[in-house]
């Protein structure tokens, strides 16, 4: 038997494509059932505007990742509410000179190309429609669109902010990027060597199945634009702190419309 066989399912130091692929399904798969099935049925069950609905079963499944990560952290060993834990597996850390491997904070300044880049990526400047051909097919599907809340029934409706915030920490932090950034990323190596960011790129694109309109045109962008950095640099904040603007631009909304500013 090899011996980095010997202590079973994801307990190597890095993963198998096998593992890798398991990881993906059991974190994507999930998406499109809740957001394509389960909504309709929660709205008409407990009488709650379908948008409402959506984002509340899409929350369940950021928060389905946390718990998957949790499970994957307790078979490898780990203890979850331990620093090293989130600083050597999950490498919620200092960014690393990728030639000295020494720790420097002033290196978080490299995420500033990658805002640029992000920024044109949503903006959809010079990008070519990849998802042209396949868009009239999934036109009528749901979308998570939190303009669908600029509705004067939503003004004053704090409550809002406060799913909101638990949306941002699931997506930002403890949902996608703690299962692709946290969990992944560091242990793709193994099989994508130098090419572990562009795999984790994909994979975090083609897990956007809730979304499909988005997949190859922005969805797979992002993830280059996330793992990157975080590859690079051995620190997954860098990926949160790049994707998590999207989310203070989202929360502006929020407020927006529960102020009535809309």
């Amino acid at each position: 038997m090899n011996k980095n066989d010997e202590h079973g399912l994801f307990k190597k130091d890095q993963y198998s494509l096998k593992e890798i692929l398991l990881i993906w399904v059991c974190s994507a798969l999930p998406m499109p059932l809740l957001a394509f099935l389960a909504p309709a049925k929660l709205a008409g069950a407990v009488n709650i505007p379908l948008v409402i609905s959506f984002w509340l079963c899409l929350v369940g499944g950021l928060f389905w990742q946390f718990l998957l990560s949790l499970l994957i952290l307790k078979k490898e060993g780990h203890a979850f509410f331990s620093f090293e834990t989130w600083k050597n597996r999950l490498k919620f850390q200092l960014p690393k000179n990728p030639k000295t491997g020494k720790s420097n904070p002033w290196l978080f300044i490299a995420v500033l190309p990658f805002i640029g880049l992000n920024a044109v990526i949503s903006a959809d400047i010079g990008f070519p429609d990849l998802d042209s051909f396949i868009s009239p097919y999934f036109e009528n599907l749901p979308k998570y669109d939190l303009s669908g809340l600029a509705s004067p029934e939503y003004q004053g409706a704090w409550w809002i902010l406060g799913l909101y915030l638990v949306t941002f920490a699931f997506n930002y932090i403890l949902g996608e990027e703690m299962i692709y950034r946290g969990i992944l990323l560091p242990k793709m190596k193994g099989v994508f060597g130098k090419w572990d960011w562009a795999a984790n790129g994909v994979l975090f694109g083609m897990y956007h199945l809730h979304k499909p309109q988005i997949i190859f045109s922005t969805a797979l962008l992002f993830g280059f634009v996330f793992a990157f950095p975080s590859s690079r640099l051995q620190s997954s904040w860098m990926a949160v702190i790049i994707h998590g603007l999207e989310g203070l631009l989202g929360l502006a909304l929020v407020l927006a419309v529960i102020l009535g500013m809309g």
